[in-house]
């Protein structure tokens, strides 16, 4: 007696183990965990975030545009809030969960360092002098934030700031 090949198909499927509901993801793939970084995860747009009122936010500040990176293939952009920094990626390396990048903007080679954090922000090592990393989302998770634009008038005295209702 001949087996159709759809039903032995079937037969191996249903004998083969499902997964239970009450299974464990793999950590790697768990949402809000660490994961490796490679060039090619950090390529597109990274904003910067800001912590206020236990909150992280877009700010946009009154006098320049709110910091963001932009990778792509072997190139970055960094938008400072007021200038731009374009440079071609020449290294990357990873290790820990944690990629540097070595980037010449023709004036200087800088090294960037990337991490993801637990709660899946992206700490983006920009400045060598600081104390501290500053904070980015990806673009895809930009419309989940909330908007901060700092109001004009605390900038500059000549304001003519529009009401937003």
């Amino acid at each position: 007696m001949r087996i159709p090949l759809i039903f032995l198909g079937l037969i191996l499927i249903s004998c083969s183990p499902a997964s239970k509901s009450d299974e464990q993801v793999p950590a790697e793939t768990q949402p809000g965990t660490m994961e490796n970084l490679t060039l090619a995860s950090l390529a597109g747009d990274w904003y910067m975030v800001t912590q206020q009122e236990n909150e992280w936010v877009l700010f946009y500040p009154c006098d320049a545009d709110n910091t963001m990176v932009s990778v792509q293939a072997d190139s970055i952009m960094i938008g400072w809030g007021q200038d731009a920094t374009l440079g071609k990626i020449e290294s990357w390396s990873a290790s820990n969960g944690s990629i540097s990048l070595v980037v010449n903007d023709s004036y200087s080679i800088n090294t960037y360092k990337v991490e993801k954090t637990e709660d899946g922000l992206t700490q983006w090592w920009l400045w060598e002098d600081a104390e501290g990393p500053s904070y980015f989302i990806s673009g895809k998770d930009k419309d989940a934030y909330p908007v901060i634009k700092q109001p004009c008038k605390e900038c500059w005295e000549d304001c003519e700031e529009e009401d937003v209702n």
